[in-house]
């Protein structure tokens, strides 16, 4: 949170518990070029590269303590998408994300 947010946003968060209210704090300034961030997440990303674009997937779990059961692995924490296409020499690259499953609550 504090590498997209800043300190107030993790202060609010830390006195509150609740993230829309330390959202609401953000500091738009703070790192503009940074869409998503998980400094502690644990998983894997699967990546896609093609003449003209590039998608990368990345999987979270919840950390992995203890060997899982499942057959699949575990619980999922989220599952998220980010996509650029190929970009022209004048053009500003543009990154496309999403959440597809899950809820990524302070890479956002």
């Amino acid at each position: 949170m504090l590498l997209r947010h800043g300190v107030k946003s993790c202060l609010e968060y830390a006195k509150s518990g609740d993230i829309f209210k330390a959202r609401a704090l953000s500091n738009p300034d703070l790192s503009p070029h940074v869409s998503f961030a998980d400094m502690g997440g644990h998983g894997y990303s699967v990546v896609c590269v093609t003449s003209d674009s590039f998608e990368a997937e990345f999987v979270c779990i919840a950390r992995p303590l203890e060997r899982s059961n499942r057959a699949d692995g575990g619980p999922l924490l989220y599952r998220s998408k980010h996509r650029a296409k190929l970009w022209g020499s004048r053009e500003t690259s543009r990154l496309e994300s999403e959440i597809v499953e899950g809820y990524a609550r302070f890479s956002v």
